[in-house]
């Protein structure tokens, strides 16, 4: 079974390797693509094959779940390395969500909400 969980990232490209090897290691695929903007690097995170563990709405909480741990770690290892965690999720008809300001529920949350349909 095949479940996606997407969103865009702009993060800083200094940042970018630590976060993406994160997300890789939890069996992440993970696409680059330029922004606009040459100190910034849109990242679209899609998960998929998480197995039989779950299904349906069950499998999108699990994979949010995930991503919002390893989120969270790659934010604590830069604050305890004296950096802020310079990055945004976004997601189409979803406000945008500044990682540096977030708590780690308000992660969790951004992830497990579904946007409307257009």
């Amino acid at each position: 079974m095949t479940n996606d969980l997407s969103f865009t990232l702009d993060i800083p490209a200094d940042e970018r390797e630590s976060l993406l090897a994160l997300l890789r290691a939890m069996g992440a695929e993970v696409q680059s693509t330029p922004s606009r903007d040459f100190d910034w690097q849109t990242v679209v995170v899609i998960i998929d094959e998480i197995g039989k563990v779950a299904t349906g709405v069950t499998a999108i909480i699990v994979l949010a779940e995930k991503i919002a741990e390893k989120l969270n770690a790659w934010r604590a290892t830069m604050r305890r390395q004296g950096k802020t965690p310079r990055g945004v999720l976004r997601r189409p008809h979803q406000p945008p969500l500044d990682l540096s300001t977030a708590t780690d529920q308000e992660v969790l949350a951004w992830l497990l909400r579904t946007s409307p349909r257009p």
